[in-house]
């Protein structure tokens, strides 16, 4: 069973609990935290007992016959590693080694008609200082 089956199956039961109980849930999160797809199916079950909703059973057992699965699957990396990695990847391919523009930003600086002083010219002044 693929991870798309397992969101699949956590839809559809959203859908469901939704229409049958007024519960929402966290679809991503259910196909992909066991403890928490755990507590849904435990929930699903005892509603579909007391309110006699066959349909919620089926899906619930569904869901439980995925669970072991969903530890198996490897965790999403965070999207800030994911950024950073494909930041310095392409930072690394797009800037020849020993380029003196490594930062990737060009020089802050403002016109002089504003009143600010250029760091290439020698002129120790801060930015802040220049607009004073």
């Amino acid at each position: 069973m693929e991870a798309s089956d397992v969101f699949a199956i956590a839809a559809h039961l959203h859908v469901l609990l939704r229409r049958k109980t007024g519960r929402v849930t966290d679809t991503e999160w259910l196909a992909t935290n066991a403890d928490y797809a755990q507590a849904i199916v435990r929930f699903s079950r005892e509603k579909a007992a007391s309110d006699g909703h066959a349909e919620l059973l089926t899906w619930a057992d569904k869901l439980a016959t995925a669970i072991p699965r969903m530890g198996a699957a490897a965790a999403p990396k965070p999207l800030l590693q994911t950024v950073v990695e494909q930041l310095r990847a392409g930072h690394a391919a797009s800037t020849p080694a020993g380029s003196p523009q490594s930062s990737g930003f060009m020089a802050s600086t403002l016109p002089s008609v504003l009143g600010a002083t250029r760091p290439e010219d020698g002129d120790e002044a801060r930015y802040v200082g220049g607009i004073r």
